[in-house]
């Protein structure tokens, strides 16, 4: 993002519009999505026995129920008309999703983050490391994986636009660019 960009990040987050994201704009943004969650938050925590004990055992496919995209949505450039999460996070995903559309989608700067989508539902472990990742439960979504790469810092190298964290925030989900500082294009259905 340029400059600017993360001076209207700042802004809207209620910080001192620097344009340097630092500890106080990371610290200043994640008050601010954690404001927006709901007070009774109904994610468990992203520990795996927490995880387990809501959602139930990794890989369980009986657990996945199918979902139509409310707007096109593309992976690898086709288009994808349906996708699968946990029976669990399937209203909730599908109100961020509808939320998104109809908020941003004739503003292309946002909408086009959306749009790209990079799966749910893939039993396997995180990225460098043995530990299963949030989407073997079917519970996580990556958005743009092209522009906000697993090692790329947010705001400065990734572009996951603050609008859609806005979206999946106000459904108590945790956005990983404001809450880890990078891998923007993820999302997941805990607190």
């Amino acid at each position: 993002m340029t400059r600017q960009q993360i001076q209207e990040i700042q802004e809207r987050i209620g910080t001192t519009p620097d344009g340097f994201w630092g500890p106080k704009s990371i610290k200043a943004c994640q008050q601010y999505l954690r404001a927006l969650m709901p007070t009774k938050n109904p994610w468990p925590r992203s520990d795996r026995a927490s995880v387990e004990a809501f959602f139930g055992k990794p890989g369980d496919e009986s657990n996945l129920v199918p979902f139509d995209f409310p707007f096109p949505t593309y992976y690898g450039g086709k288009r994808v008309l349906r996708g699968r999460c946990h029976a669990k996070v399937k209203d909730s995903l599908l109100r961020i999703l509808i939320e998104i559309g109809s908020k941003y989608g004739e503003d292309r700067g946002v909408i086009e983050e959306a749009e790209d989508y990079g799966g749910i539902y893939n039993f396997r472990p995180k990225r460098g490391g043995s530990s299963l990742s949030l989407h073997s439960w079917g519970i996580a979504i990556d958005l743009d994986a092209d522009d906000n790469t697993f090692r790329d810092s947010w705001p400065m190298q990734s572009d996951m636009p603050l609008e859609i964290m806005e979206c999946f925030a106000r459904e108590g989900w945790l956005s990983a660019g404001a809450f880890w500082g990078y891998d923007a294009m993820h999302f997941q259905a805990t607190r």
